[in-house]
């Protein structure tokens, strides 16, 4: 299986990526890119329009968020609310 592509602005290079979320129509990842002006881990979503990924939401630096904490905070609202994702559908 090969890479995912990430479908930046022709000024950053990709460096690494995740994918949060990844269909035929949108792509949610947190993606790491080097410019003229160094790195940054980025926050992007696109949706699939006429055939072309958009940015839909966001794309903004996120390498100063306190990861741990948002980490945490997402942990407690998921036992607190009873949220599943889809990995905690598969394990049930």
């Amino acid at each position: 299986m090969s890479e995912p592509q990430y479908p930046v602005s022709a000024t950053y290079k990709v460096l690494d990526g995740h994918d949060i979320y990844r269909s035929n129509n949108l792509i949610v990842a947190l993606v790491v890119v080097e410019s003229q002006f160094g790195k940054d881990m980025r926050l992007y979503r696109w949706v699939m329009r006429n055939g072309l990924w958009k940015v839909d939401l966001c794309r903004m630096g996120v390498k100063k968020w306190k990861w741990n904490e948002i980490a945490a905070k997402a942990a407690e609202f998921t036992e607190k609310y009873g949220l599943k994702g889809q990995a905690d559908q598969e394990e049930a």
